[in-house]
């Protein structure tokens, strides 16, 4: 089975992901340095393959390394608003990246509905009066916890709840607590997925129904390899912070989501399956650089203007660990008004919980 799996990733390298060919001494050092590179990134990530695996990944790595480095030389040039870097997802395809980590799944409102779990309406921030500051950062109000990895599992909408309900619960007056994503994947599977993904308004209703939701430290995540466990009932009442309700923002109505931002940090979901994404590392990543079909949950904490590329950009809160990104965030542009799409669709299913 391992072997037909490194055959069809050969064939699929073969069919897709072809390198132009060039002098034979020019690719031999070419080749030199990218495998240099290659077994430098393998020791980073503390990556183990068998001979095969090691060719197969060698050859993603090399065509990933092709799109960073062509990339890479625009930006140096001016002619891109943000950098791109080997991260620890570039011996992956595009689909093997995008079946791993990316797990928004909006159809499944259908089974929160089903056992009438439906609210989404209480929106406070509407009737806040205050003036809006042209740039806000929740980190440095303490209401963000430090960047939180994934791994190998389509929990993004898991991270994206529990960030949002952070920042509500310190909003609400009370410290800031890591709060428990693995509660969210074990238990929460009525409505959500686990690692095939799920939805932060499923998982608004979980919390509500279960009274609360426990902290990071007493159900710790150990979901990161992909394999979801059984959700552990003893833990379910250790809670640490509840929420009320929750309030689904106007969709594509980037000042309503500016507005929300004002008052606190806001889970957001955007289409992130683009190379793009996949080796962002830097810089303002433009609207024209991904799509809006939905498929990976994430937290906004806050807005601002880069003066360097003269854009207006959300600032964003990954799950992918801090050797992703901008040390686990990216920078999205925030669209003039009236714009009829928002940057990777960020405020087409944005929302907030209230305490």
């Amino acid at each position: 089975q391992q072997m037909m799996r490194v055959i069809l990733l050969l064939a699929a390298i073969a069919a897709t992901c072809a390198i132009p060919t060039s002098p034979a001494s020019k690719t031999s050092s070419v080749d030199d340095e990218i495998h240099l590179a290659f077994i430098s990134w393998k020791n980073k990530f503390e990556k183990v393959y068998d001979g095969a695996e090691h060719l197969a990944r060698f050859a993603v790595f090399k065509a990933n390394m092709e799109i960073i480095r062509a990339h890479n030389a625009l930006y140096e040039l001016g002619e891109e608003t943000f950098s791109m870097a080997a991260n620890q997802f570039a011996d992956m395809t595009a689909e093997e990246f995008k079946r791993t980590v990316l797990g928004y799944k909006p159809e499944l409102k259908g089974k929160r509905l089903l056992q009438g779990l439906n609210s989404g309406k209480n929106c406070t921030h509407r009737s806040n009066n205050s003036t809006r500051p042209k740039a806000i950062d929740w980190r440095t109000k303490s209401a963000v916890t430090p960047v939180k990895n994934q791994g190998q599992c389509g929990s993004c909408w898991s991270f994206s709840t529990t960030g949002a309900v952070e920042g509500a619960w310190v909003v609400a007056g009370h410290p800031l607590i890591s709060l428990s994503e693995e509660e969210l994947v074990q238990c929460d599977t009525k409505s959500d997925q686990g690692c095939n993904g799920g939805l932060m308004d499923n998982a608004y209703a979980w919390i509500i129904q279960n009274g609360g939701i426990a902290a990071e430290d007493v159900y710790p995540y150990i979901s990161g390899n992909g394999t979801t466990g059984v959700c552990h009932v003893a833990f379910l009442s250790k809670k640490v912070a509840s929420i009320s309700d929750w309030c689904d923002l106007k969709p594509e109505d980037e000042s309503d989501l500016e507005l929300a931002l004002v008052q606190q940090p806001v889970a957001v979901a955007i289409e992130a399956d683009q190379s793009s994404f996949q080796f962002y590392n830097g810089g303002v990543l433009p609207a024209k650089k991904c799509g809006t079909k939905l498929d990976h949950g994430v937290l906004a904490v806050g807005y601002g203007y880069d003066k360097k590329h003269k854009m207006h950009y959300w600032i964003v809160k990954n799950s992918w660990g801090a050797e992703w990104g901008d040390e686990g965030y990216i920078r999205l542009e925030k669209m003039p008004k009236k714009t009829k799409h928002s940057a990777c669709g960020i405020a087409k299913a944005a929302s907030y919980p209230t305490v």
